[in-house]
């Protein structure tokens, strides 16, 4: 493609020839079998609009990069260009603790952002799996979230604001730098979970929290999911303010260093309020017949909840794997993973777990046969439909996606979404066919 070269050597000399990336380094940006033409490392802002004018201009298809850590999530492109990688625009670029607000570039990595945070002893409560390759970009893009949205919701309640580049190159900024209410429609969450095919997040500005005083965390063993699933409407039906809920089966309990199945409750706060809320879960679980263990290694615990199942799948050894997110109605979390574990071919190891308050499931499936796994996907998600939730495929090997459906039927608004992304995009170089419905 001549204009192709053209745009190519364009940009070289705009980065410079060691941000343009081509040749076997290309293999880093691969998605299914396909590779880009270059892949830009954009200094800036500036940068970044000027690549997708240009790319605008030529018609060439891109593909926003960040950590790479969910660009399993969806179909390869339908067509792919060049890859534009966010990594330099790093920084954290204000920080205002009193207001507490934040405002960061896309390509600065979750586990860096939290560590500029806690210098004011502040956070941002977005516990994502692999937070060192995590950046928050596509974090945002793939509206990633973790246990802790229990407490806290999800980036939807914690964006504040968005700076974007659409397709064409044109900048712009979306909602505020100041925690308030305002009427109308909020165009900032569109960007949030559209998988970078509206625009390219180039900067956030966020809601921070304080870091609590005390912090504690229970295992709480049951002999069933069952019973885990009625203690946990009994907690998230009192008094009680857990920061995290997270229902695990056998193996995903052995994944998170805890034997299941069972729940996994964490408090903070003031030492006297964490003391006073013990209490009443420990009388809750007495109830249940439940003994709840305290957890000696939180941050391990933490951490090993949040990858799951990203990191392993309670599983060791060989075989080919998929990951899996679903969704049910949140009194139904227990029925949906009985009814999972049951629906899959005896030859699949299967493993969940469930952010209760939400009714949010995550896990994976491990057989030797690609057509096993593959049948362990379709009937997981026809359990979960019927309960009017959703599956959809994080990760898995090509010979599983070739059978497979990675988001499932389109979703009623399917037809917004597309005239959304005609508005947006109307040449469709922007992730080209890796959304819902192809979008």
């Amino acid at each position: 493609m001549i204009g192709a070269t053209s745009a190519l050597g364009d940009l070289r000399a705009m980065v410079g020839a060691e941000f343009l990336v081509t040749g076997e380094a290309l293999e880093a940006y691969r998605l299914g079998g396909r590779k880009p033409q270059a892949a830009i490392v954009p200094a800036d802002d500036v940068e970044v609009s000027k690549t997708l004018t240009r790319a605008w201009e030529e018609g060439l298809a891109v593909v926003p990069w960040g950590g790479g850590t969910h660009q399993s999530v969806g179909p390869p492109p339908s067509r792919y260009d060049l890859a534009l990688d966010l990594g330099r625009l790093n920084r954290l670029l204000v920080h205002e603790p009193a207001d507490m607000t934040a405002t960061a570039q896309a390509g600065i990595r979750m586990v860096e952002l939290q560590r500029q945070l806690a210098q004011h002893r502040q956070f941002l409560p977005l516990d994502v799996p692999l937070p060192e390759r995590a950046m928050l970009g596509g974090v945002l893009s793939a509206r990633s979230s973790g246990p802790l949205r229990c407490r806290y919701g999800t980036a939807r309640d914690l964006v504040l604001g968005l700076r974007v580049a659409h397709a064409d190159g044109t900048l712009t900024k979306s909602g505020a730098k100041v925690v308030k209410n305002a009427t109308g429609y909020d165009v900032t969450k569109l960007y949030l979970g559209s998988h970078g095919t509206l625009g390219v997040i180039l900067e956030a500005t966020l809601r921070v929290y304080p870091r609590p005083d005390v912090e504690q965390g229970w295992w709480l063993a049951a002999h069933d999911l069952g019973t885990a699933q009625t203690l946990a409407d009994r907690i998230l039906g009192s008094s009680l303010v857990p920061n995290r809920a997270e229902m695990v089966d056998e193996d995903a309990g052995r994944a998170c260093r805890m034997p299941g199945p069972g729940l996994v409750v964490s408090i903070s706060g003031l030492p006297e309020t964490v003391q006073g809320q013990r209490a009443t879960l420990e009388r809750m679980a007495a109830e249940s017949g439940v003994m709840p263990a305290e957890i000696r290694d939180a941050e391990g615990t933490w951490r090993a909840l949040s990858d799951f199942p990203w990191v392993n799948v309670g599983w060791n050894g060989g075989g080919m794997r998929a990951l899996w997110r679903g969704g049910a109605p949140p009194a139904d979390c227990a029925k949906a993973m009985l009814a999972i574990r049951q629906a899959a071919p005896r030859s699949v190891g299967v493993s969940a777990a469930a952010s209760v308050a939400h009714g949010i499931l995550r896990g994976g499936f491990l057989a030797e046969a690609p057509e096993a796994v593959a049948h362990g996907l379709r009937a997981a998600r026809e359990v979960l439909v019927a309960i009017g939730g959703f599956l959809t495929v994080l990760d898995a090997p090509a010979p599983v996606r070739a059978q497979v459906d990675e988001w499932g039927p389109a979703p009623d608004g399917v037809g917004v979404m597309q005239r959304l992304k005609t508005a947006f995009d109307p040449k469709g170089i922007l992730n080209p066919g890796r959304f819902v419905g192809g979008i």
